[in-house]
C-alpha cells in the first residue's frame, strides 16, 4: 500500500532543499544531501518532486511565500511609508542574502512561460505590500504623487540590483539605505 504524501512532510523537504539549495551551484546539490538534510530516505522526496528541476522550482515558491507571508506580519508594525519600503527592502535582501545561487535559477525560470506564470502569481502580494506602501506615502503627503504600480516595479527592480551586483565587502544595511535614498531622493542634487 502507498504511503500518504503529508503537508508536513513535504514542508519538511522544501525547508531542508531550501537550506541546501541555498549553500552551493544547483548542479553541485545531490537529492542525497536534501535527504539527509531532511532526515529521510531519498525515495521519500522522489514521491513527492519527480525530479531535482521540479524540487528546485518547488523550493523558489516556498521561500516567496515564506518572504510574502514575513511581510504581511511585519509591515503593520511600520508607522511611515518610507519606514515599511525599507523594511520591504531589508526583508527581501536578508531572504536572498545566504541564498546566492538562488536567484540565478530564479531569473532562468522566468524564462520557462508556466513558471513564469506561477512566479508572477507568488510575487503578486510582495508587489502589493510595495503599492500599498507608495499609496499610503501619498496619501500622508510623505511622497509626491506618481503611479504606484511603476513605483513598485522600480523599487522592486532596485532592491534585485541591489542583491544581484553587490559586492563581497557591501553591507545588508548598507545596501538597504542606498535603495532607499535612491529611490525616495533621487540622484539628482537640488538647486538651492
Amino acid at each position: 500500500m502507498p504511503r500518504i504524501k503529508t503537508a508536513l512532510k513535504e514542508e519538511t523537504i522544501l525547508r531542508s532543499a531550501s537550506r541546501v539549495f541555498a549553500l552551493r551551484p544547483f548542479h553541485e546539490v545531490l537529492i542525497d544531501d536534501i535527504a539527509s538534510d531532511a532526515r529521510i530516505g531519498k525515495g521519500t522526496i522522489y514521491r513527492y518532486f519527480q525530479t531535482k528541476d521540479e524540487l528546485y522550482f518547488a523550493t523558489i515558491l516556498f521561500g516567496i511565500d515564506n518572504l510574502a507571508e514575513a511581510l504581511e506580519r511585519i509591515l503593520p508594525q511600520e508607522s511611515s511609508a518610507p519606514r515599511r519600503l525599507e523594511r520591504i527592502a531589508k526583508e527581501i535582501l536578508s531572504f536572498f542574502w545566504e541564498r546566492r545561487y538562488i536567484y540565478p535559477l530564479l531569473a532562468h525560470d522566468e524564462h520557462h512561460p508556466e513558471r513564469r506564470v506561477e512566479l508572477l502569481k507568488r510575487r503578486e502580494p510582495i508587489l502589493r505590500f510595495v503599492q500599498e506602501s507608495i499609496l499610503s506615502g501619498i496619501e500622508r503627503r510623505e511622497f509626491r504623487g506618481i503611479d504606484a504600480r511603476i513605483g513598485a516595479e522600480l523599487f522592486l527592480g532596485m532592491v534585485r540590483s541591489a542583491y544581484l551586483f553587490r559586492g563581497e565587502n557591501d553591507a545588508l544595511e548598507e545596501l538597504v539605505s542606498h535603495v532607499m535614498r535612491v529611490f525616495l531622493e533621487g540622484v539628482c542634487r537640488r538647486s538651492a
